[in-house]
């Protein structure tokens, strides 16, 4: 009997060559299922961040994503060519054993892509030439503060082009290092705490209440009258929530 391929969890945009590699099977949150050969694996650059399940627990995961109930219909056709229905028992052991495990790990490698592109950003915000000389910046300008008798080679002269004393632009840029860190660290703050928030969800119902709370995708109505976040009219059954989702990501 063959065995099944691995099944990858990647960002598309990022390795595009995914595409004739691989077989695409789905996609969520953005990122893209594919079914991918072992020998692929080592092609992927060591820069691109993926998730590699076996094809049990990626194919179980990816058509039971956010299921809850414990029924379920199922369709079918009769020899008179008609369409059957019929409601048939969801397997709990799914839920725990390949539903739940799939979801935090999507959703864990998509908080990171978040975080990563927010730390890009941050990054770029400082210009190529101030990124490559900063080290010295920063050396030159701790000395300096502390024995103001140091030579200096570079931010004595930056100091001058900004009018400022060596003294004034040294402690500038200590000051300036200490927002970047505080920056940096608030970000890895953010992000950890997001993914021990998602690894805590006990079951697949409660990271469905994460996705709805962080990244606005609404649960299902079922759900969301059992978490007491909609009511039902008696008269027409229709569900309405208490207060309006907010939909994008909210972190």
């Amino acid at each position: 009997m063959a065995t099944k391929p691995n099944i990858i969890v990647i960002d598309e945009e990022k390795y595009p060559h995914i595409a004739t590699v691989g077989t695409k099977l789905g996609e969520n949150l953005a990122l893209e299922y594919y079914s991918l050969e072992d020998a692929q694996f080592q092609y992927i650059p060591p820069h691109v961040h993926y998730l590699r399940f076996d094809y049990d627990t990626a194919n179980f995961g990816m058509k039971n994503w956010g299921e809850v109930r414990s029924m379920r219909s199922e369709y079918g056709e009769s020899d008179a060519g008609t369409t059957l229905k019929e409601k048939v028992q969801v397997d709990s052991s799914i839920g725990v054993k390949y539903v739940k495990p799939f979801m935090t790990g999507v959703i864990t490698l998509k908080i990171q892509e978040i975080f990563e592109e927010r730390y890009s950003i941050l990054y770029d915000s400082w210009g190529f030439l101030e990124r490559e000389t900063w080290t010295d910046q920063l050396c030159e300008a701790t000395a300096y503060i502390a024995d103001n008798s140091t030579e200096t080679k570079l931010i004595h002269r930056l100091a001058e082009v900004r009018g400022l004393t060596t003294a004034e632009f040294a402690a500038i840029v200590v000051e300036k290092q200490a927002s970047w860190k505080t920056k940096v660290y608030d970000l890895a703050v953010q992000e950890q705490t997001l993914i021990t928030k998602l690894k805590s969800c006990a079951n697949v119902a409660e990271i469905n209440v994460f996705l709805e709370d962080y990244f606005g995708i609404a649960m299902t109505s079922q759900q969301c009258l059992d978490y007491g976040r909609c009511t039902q009219d008696e008269e027409t059954g229709l569900i309405s929530r208490k207060s309006e989702i907010k939909y994008g990501i909210q972190f």
